[in-house]
């Protein structure tokens, strides 16, 4: 029996989609739940009448796809999947040349004994458990480092609009991902405020990180 070499990077691939939206797809922004509502603009400050139905929302992947942050680590992990593609592609290859190798020597007869050709078959069938843990190592420490930047963006997001909301007072922000609103008037859109405050920040905070390591 020869052994049977699977096509890792292939399996890596079907497991991980790349793109800006992709990679920060998978933040706990459920459908229709907004990503922060504030507790002052939830209630009016006591005495004053409160008030009501001050809503609007936010396109998710308006943002994910022109977030300066987002669009920064999106290329970084984008870099990181394509050199775990490359590494798992070129230590398959070898693992499948070794083993057609091997086939070619059987058939040949070029292999003389049944304990040598058993010998090879482990050596090979060792390498490639060897290699399909190293696909799920690497396929873990990329979830983690998407999880950890989804993290960080939806804490941006979050933190970004408790300030906004105190001068605007929304009673909701809602956000729109895809088509999961089914209707709502444009002019509650605050995509574009949002969006260009969140990078005005973004910008500044990078200021100030690099004038602290001169």
């Amino acid at each position: 029996e020869i052994l049977m070499i699977k096509s890792l990077t292939t399996l890596f691939i079907a497991s991980i989609t790349i793109g800006p939206t992709a990679i920060f797809y998978s933040c706990n922004y459920k459908q229709g739940q907004a990503p922060s509502t504030t507790k002052e603009s939830l209630s009016a400050a006591k005495g004053e009448k409160e008030e009501s139905g001050k809503i609007a929302y936010v396109c998710i992947d308006t943002i994910i796809n022109s977030y300066e942050f987002c669009v920064e680590h999106s290329k970084v992990l984008e870099k990181r999947m394509n050199n775990i593609k490359a590494t798992l592609a070129s230590k398959g290859k070898a693992l499948q040349n070794s083993a057609i190798s091997f086939q070619q020597k059987v058939q040949s007869g070029a292999i003389t004994s049944q304990e040598q050709a058993q010998k090879i078959q482990a050596s090979l069938q060792k390498q490639q458990i060897e290699l399909e843990n190293l696909q799920d190592k690497y396929t873990a420490q990329f979830e983690k480092e998407r999880q950890k930047y989804n993290d960080a963006m939806k804490d941006s997001i979050e933190n970004f609009l408790k300030d906004f909301n105190k001068d605007h007072k929304y009673s909701m922000i809602l956000s729109k991902v895809e088509n999961n609103i089914l209707y709502a008037d444009k002019k509650l859109d605050i995509t574009e405020d949002v969006l260009n405050g969140l990078n005005k920040r973004y910008k500044s905070s990078k200021g100030g990180n690099a004038k602290k390591q001169k």
